[in-house]
């Protein structure tokens, strides 16, 4: 007579269905936007925007500039201001948020995968970039005639890039943030280092060459590079697929339920 060896109790590997991902984005939308805060992260650029743009001398063109306005220049910098938060800030936290709460240790025992957790806080979070980053260059380019850039595939495809750049060095914080605490602690140097890239505290033009090329490098300096046409335009955007896969994979590594 033999006797049965118990086995540990395996996980069910059921696969994400298109509605259950649906199902389990339109939940990840509801809980984010249960915090105030979501809506700050949309309105502080566009409300930036207005108040600037409002000051005449910003609507002057300067010689330092390259004969651009200041509200020309600050335009994508404030438009990259929107995945900057969300994506660095937002995102990490809310992911830690749950490991903090045990609600990614509850999930882990449960059928849904990692990947379509991730991927719908990734998608909430990527719509709302969009969303915001698109009010901001309309509010600019209708209230205060900001031309569009010169070429706009490549604008796109630099953001969109960028913003999967940030998304995936966000992804790198949650994956191992024990608390909000921690992942803000983590996120928020790297959001203000994108900002100052970007433009957000000296238009990137006035700094020195050698850092001009610094910023390049950063995420977000290298997609206002683009939106102004500085410098070698695939170089910026080999520098953004190449933070998009180095935090990708750093992230799926590093990635834990508890």
């Amino acid at each position: 007579m033999t006797t049965a060896t118990p086995t540990a109790p395996v996980r069910p590997t059921v696969g994400m269905t298109r509605r259950g991902f649906t199902r389990l984005t339109l939940t990840q939308a509801k809980l984010l936007f249960r915090e105030p805060a979501a809506l700050v992260w949309m309105l502080v650029p566009v409300v930036l925007v207005l108040v600037l743009g409002s000051i005449p001398g910003f609507r002057t063109p300067q010689a330092g500039l390259g004969g651009q306005r200041v509200i020309d220049v600050y335009v994508p910098t404030f438009a990259s201001m929107v995945p900057l938060f969300l994506a660095l800030t937002a995102l990490p936290m809310t992911l830690a948020s749950y490991r903090e709460k045990d609600v990614l240790r509850r999930l882990s025992v449960s059928p849904v995968p990692a990947s379509g957790v991730l991927g719908a806080l990734v998608t909430v979070v990527a719509a709302l970039a969009l969303t915001g980053a698109g009010l901001v260059a309309a509010v600019g380019a209708l209230v205060f005639h900001v031309s569009a850039p010169a070429h706009l595939p490549a604008v796109l495809a630099g953001f969109a890039l960028g913003g999967a750049a940030v998304l995936a060095l966000g992804l790198v914080v949650a994956a191992r943030a024990r608390t909000a605490a921690a992942a803000s602690g983590l996120g928020v140097p790297m959001m203000v280092l994108n900002f100052f890239a970007s433009g957000l505290y000296v238009p990137v033009a006035e700094l020195p060459h050698s850092v001009q090329q610094i910023c390049a490098a950063i995420p977000f300096g290298a997609v206002t590079a683009i939106w102004s046409g500085q410098g070698v335009l695939w170089q910026h955007l080999l520098v953004l697929a190449g933070w998009t896969v180095a935090g990708g994979l750093t992230a799926v590594r590093l990635f834990r339920w508890e």
